[in-house]
């Protein structure tokens, strides 16, 4: 109906400007009559003057015209898009359902306006959008997730209301999902046991996002902010896009593992060694085989650059790393960089990271890191929990409460194998409950035959022996997990160090506590030790400290080297799965 009005207007408006043309016209046709003999040069000016006056009478009635059906067509597309968004199929899947919420209230909140669309035609910032979200894998993302409509979809091509509507709210989509995917990730953390990822998705905040996209004066900048801002991902996204960019790879073939490698060795595996390390054939075949000096200083250089032992051996450990062709690299950035999406957007101006496939702990001030030690991790039996908490205190001389299942696996059966051999040699105590309260049981006044592991509590006592050492750093959660100190401190010179039962270990933790502490006033390293040997101590931060237990096998490091680690868990493997790559 509204535009039957609109086509009736217009031939209104062009009839009347055809008959004040017309009679114009015949004006000066008449004048003409009159004036042409008497006073010809006057006649001519009248002449041009009146038919400039009608080409501007009816020059401001096409604008007129169409002005109102300009309007009137703007209208018909604010109409199709309330329609077309109230009339968005209900679905049961979780994120669609958010998205579509999302994209109802951004055009409520505009009257239905469109948001990508002016006089018509596709606005500049719409289009820089679509431009940038075809090449959305700069940002490790797949361009085929956002489907973007045509920038041929004009009104002066004779585009309709209803596909300029359907247009627009397309790209409205398509906006939605890239900044819910560069924000979250495309990887739902929970696809993980809860035993080994504890991280839920942080969404953003969509119908904002939208909104502010839609304001800004640079909207594709506006737009790719919504991927993590960390200095350890925009590092790596550099990275990325320099090796898609990179037409050459590694095609030599992975070194076999085997016995560890040192000077004076011979064995088949070096000359491929040396072609992994761009190092010349030895072209005397007698010594072609032999694991010579220069060899082993320019492993030595590699581990270094890698953060591993730098001993010239060449073991496992510095095999793994050597054996990544960069066949598969490129995934494996775009499953980190996905990780990087799970971690809180703000870690905390002071926090820990402790980052398992490099079995490494950092401490972070204002994005600096201050301290850095080695640490002990779960095995792949018992592996490090992912997820983040905040520190809220320490405990020294710490008492170590044995987890059920370390208890009924592998003490229990020690103990009733030889009772009396077990408790005489260790320091356990047994705890149970008598008459409601917890109480210290004398071991020999049990029948160990007929005791089950949820009848007793074993706990080992502060001393040189306990396995959590002289201090562990506690920031409360479902794992029961903590980082501590540890009286098997030989483990730390390792390259491999996932050995513990899913607690981190720390080396030099005293040097750890007094950066802790730097942060709680009358506390500090040298007053933690002098507690050393007394009985358990509590001690509580002045502020809670964000700890975040990650996992990352590839990272830039502060020389801008791209450095690599074994998939330790197996998980680089699972989220690259989840991804199809």
């Amino acid at each position: 109906m509204k535009r039957t009005l609109a086509a009736l207007l217009a031939a209104t408006l062009c009839s009347t400007a055809a008959t004040i043309a017309a009679k114009a016209a015949e004006e000066t046709a008449d004048q003409s009559l009159v004036l042409f003999g008497e006073h010809a040069s006057n006649a001519a000016a009248v002449q041009i003057e009146d038919q400039l006056r009608v080409r501007k009478v009816l020059d401001n009635l096409h604008r007129v015209t169409l002005g109102a059906m300009d309007q009137q067509a703007d209208r018909d597309i604010a109409d199709s898009i309330e329609i077309a968004v109230n009339s968005i199929p209900q679905s049961a899947d979780f994120l669609t359902k958010r998205d579509n919420a999302a994209l109802v209230a951004f055009y409520q909140e505009r009257s239905f306006r469109p948001a990508w669309f002016e006089d018509g035609k596709w606005t500049a910032s719409a289009r820089q959008l679509i431009f940038n979200l075809a090449r959305a894998d700069r940002d490790g993302l797949d361009p085929a997730d956002y489907k973007t409509p045509s920038l041929g979809i004009v009104r002066a091509r004779g585009a309709s209301a209803d596909t300029i509507a359907e247009a627009d709210i397309a790209l409205s989509l398509a906006i939605t999902r890239y900044t819910r995917h560069a924000y979250a990730g495309r990887v739902d953390p929970r696809i993980f046991s809860k035993k080994e990822v504890t991280i839920k998705p942080h969404y953003p905040d969509s119908i904002g996002a939208l909104d502010q996209i839609a304001k800004a004066s640079d909207p594709v900048t506006t737009m790719r902010s919504y991927n993590p801002q960390h200095k350890g991902f925009l590092a790596l996204r550099a990275e990325y896009n320099r090796l898609r960019a990179a037409s050459t790879t590694d095609t030599t073939p992975p070194v076999a593992e085997g016995k560890s490698l040192k000077i004076g060795m011979r064995d088949e595996r070096v000359p491929l060694i040396r072609r992994k390390l761009g190092l010349p054939a030895v072209e005397d075949e007698a010594e072609a085989n032999l694991y010579s000096k220069d060899l082993a200083k320019t492993v030595e250089k590699f581990q270094a650059d890698n953060g591993l032992i730098a001993d010239g051996i060449t073991g496992n450990a510095t095999l793994a790393v050597l054996n990544d062709n960069r066949k598969d690299l490129v995934a494996d950035l775009v499953a980190n960089m996905e990780r990087w999406r799970w971690l809180p957007r703000d870690l905390g101006d002071f926090h820990v990271l402790v980052n398992i496939p490099t079995y490494t702990l950092e401490v972070v001030k204002n994005g600096k890191t201050i301290h850095e030690t080695r640490v002990v991790v779960g095995q792949k039996a018992h592996k490090t929990p992912l997820f983040s908490d905040e520190m809220e205190y320490l405990v020294v001389n710490p008492y170590w409460n044995v987890p059920s299942s370390i208890a009924s696996k592998e003490l229990l059966p020690k103990i009733k194998a030889d009772p009396a051999a077990f408790f005489s040699n260790t320091n356990y105590q047994v705890l149970a409950s008598v008459k409601g309260k917890t109480q210290v049981i004398d071991p020999a006044k049990l029948d160990w035959d007929r005791v089950e592991a949820n009848m007793v509590r074993l706990r080992q006592t502060p001393g040189d022996y306990n396995a959590l050492g002289d201090i562990k750093f506690m920031f409360p959660n479902q794992h029961a997990v903590y980082l501590h100190d540890t009286p098997s401190r030989s483990l730390f010179n390792r390259d491999y160090r996932a050995f513990s039962h899913g607690c981190v270990r720390v080396n030099n933790p005293m040097e750890f506590a007094d950066v802790v502490l730097s942060q709680t006033a009358a506390w500090d390293a040298k007053r933690i030790k002098a507690l050393i040997g007394s009985s358990e101590r509590r001690v509580n931060l002045d502020r809670k400290i964000p700890v975040h237990l990650a996992y990352f096998t590839t990272w830039m490091s502060d020389a801008g080297t791209l450095q690599l680690r074994p998939d330790i868990y197996g998980h680089n493997k699972t989220v690259k799965q989840a991804l199809g790559l």
